[in-house]
């Protein structure tokens, strides 16, 4: 059974009431994944009733301390907010030298490659405004799974990079096997690669990482 499939299977035992024990017993999986799996999924209140009232008690304290847990997070996010500020220019410059370091072509040519749309208009607006890169040297492909919409999902990668449907190549599909599984397109979006042909540019790039790799070591 592919793992999409054991996802399933699992989220509708769990929506016919069946206790995380229940599940894991009858499928063999990890307590955690199916804790993940299903953490969207709440028994309704008949169901939480036919398991007794010893049982009742564990769910209600257990969303007590859920909803403890939810305002403890919330004030630190709301502390952390107020450690960021505007980026300035050198700042931004450096953010993405970081992250060129971390996910960009070193070697082949100029690319970059993520599946997050945040992060990639990060980076677009990075080459757009620090390194300057016209519109038309920018192009893009995607990696998709078979199966996926390439039309719908080539249009919401265009308009997130404003990068012209023409710019984009000729899209990698994966083929079906024993390490794909189906994904939620409302969420997976496969993973675009932004290509920019300028060698220059990317010596400078290169250049940028071997400065920001010598101050981190010194």
């Amino acid at each position: 059974m592919k793992t999409w499939q054991l996802q399933q299977k699992a989220r509708n035992l769990r929506q016919k009431g069946l206790l995380y024990r229940e599940i894991v017993d009858e499928l063999g999986i990890n307590r955690t994944t199916l804790g993940k799996w299903c953490e969207d999924i709440e028994l309704t209140p008949e169901q939480i009733k036919s398991r007794g009232g010893r049982y009742a008690n564990v769910v209600k304290a257990a969303k007590a301390n859920h909803l403890k847990r939810q305002k403890e997070i919330e004030l630190i996010q709301k502390s952390a907010e107020k450690e960021i500020h505007s980026l300035t220019n050198y700042e931004f410059k450096s953010a993405g030298i970081a992250l060129y370091w971390a996910e960009g072509d070193k070697t082949q040519g100029l690319g970059f490659s993520n599946s997050d749309p945040e992060l990639i208009q990060f980076m677009i607006k990075w080459f757009r405004e620090i390194c300057n890169v016209p519109d038309e040297k920018i192009k893009a492909y995607l990696y998709l799974h078979t199966g996926q919409n390439e039309k719908k999902i080539k249009q919401f990668w265009s308009e997130i990079t404003n990068i012209p449907l023409n710019q984009f190549n000729k899209t990698i599909f994966k083929q079906e096997g024993s390490a794909s599984r189906k994904y939620n397109e409302d969420r997976y979006k496969g993973t675009i690669k932004i290509r920019i042909n300028d060698e220059n540019l990317r010596h400078k790039i290169l250049a940028w990482i071997e400065e920001l790799q010598f101050y981190l070591g010194h």
